[in-house]
């Protein structure tokens, strides 16, 4: 309740600063929206032209595009800027004053750095989701709506806790911007279309290590009805809300070990 309360109290004072910059803020959100809406344009071309990509069509491989693309946005809404900055902070020693506070590191870092430009990426996910189901002509269920918002979170869970793994070395090493590219973002890129259409060692990856492939993959197949599972039972599509948490849990748990093995610059 305690962070609730500081988390609100820090969005009236972002509010009150976009207040003073709407049209930066608006402009923003637009390029980030044309920027993804033209990935999203073609990503459809792509598709369609080939009819298929492995028995999935230009609608479905689009849903697996939005999902990976919503649930980066709640994730990055919360932690991408914490996360990216941390290098800095530990560089030029402004972490320090982050331990001064009497709050929790993470959950201070969390509320003072959300970041509201991934609120445009969020709009346009959504508005995606909604198009690939109508084209897919599916009719969803009360059950269907709670279980897709669970996957969606799940999703974010999954992608915080890259960007949690892949910053806390930043309390060793002095750059970890390489890092995060290749074991977040660029692998996540596999991500973006059925993992079946790779070997067996990348979808072993994406599956086991870095578990990229319960963003989107799995979940997906629960919504379409498909039997794509790799090695895997069909009960794999509902295993998302368990690796979200089990991998957000052991991302907070390696931050804890950094802060508590973190050595002051002394500046």
């Amino acid at each position: 309740m305690h962070y609730a309360q500081l988390y609100l109290e820090f969005i009236k004072l972002r509010i009150m600063g976009v207040a003073e910059y709407r049209k930066a803020f608006f402009m923003g959100g637009l390029a980030q929206f044309a920027s993804y809406g033209a990935e999203f344009l073609i990503l459809w071309i792509l598709v369609d032209k080939f009819q298929s990509i492995n028995g999935w069509g230009a609608y479905e491989v689009l849903f697996l595009f939005s999902l990976n693309l919503c649930s980066y946005a709640l994730a990055g809404f919360f932690v991408f800027t914490p996360t990216t900055q941390l290098s800095n902070m530990v560089k030029n020693g402004s972490f320090d004053e982050v331990l001064t506070k009497p709050l929790n590191s993470f959950f201070y870092l969390v509320c003072r750095e959300f970041n509201s430009a991934y609120i445009s990426h969020f709009c346009l996910s959504i508005g995606v989701i909604v198009i690939c189901l109508t084209g897919m002509e599916m009719t969803f269920t009360f059950k269907d709506i709670v279980f897709l918002i669970v996957v969606i979170i799940s999703g974010a869970l999954i992608q915080g806790a890259g960007l949690i793994f892949t910053s806390v070395p930043s309390f060793w090493i002095i750059e970890t911007q390489g890092l995060r590219e290749v074991l977040f973002f660029q692998i996540k890129n596999f991500i973006r279309y059925p993992i079946t259409i790779y070997n067996k060692a990348v979808q072993v990856i994406l599956t086991f290590i870095l578990p990229y492939a319960f963003i989107n993959f799995y979940p997906a197949q629960y919504f379409m009805t498909k039997d794509d599972f790799v090695f895997f039972n069909h009960n794999v599509q509902y295993f998302s809300p368990v690796v979200g948490v089990v991998c957000f849990v052991l991302a907070y748990r390696f931050w804890l070990f950094g802060v508590n093995h973190y050595k002051s610059t002394g500046s």
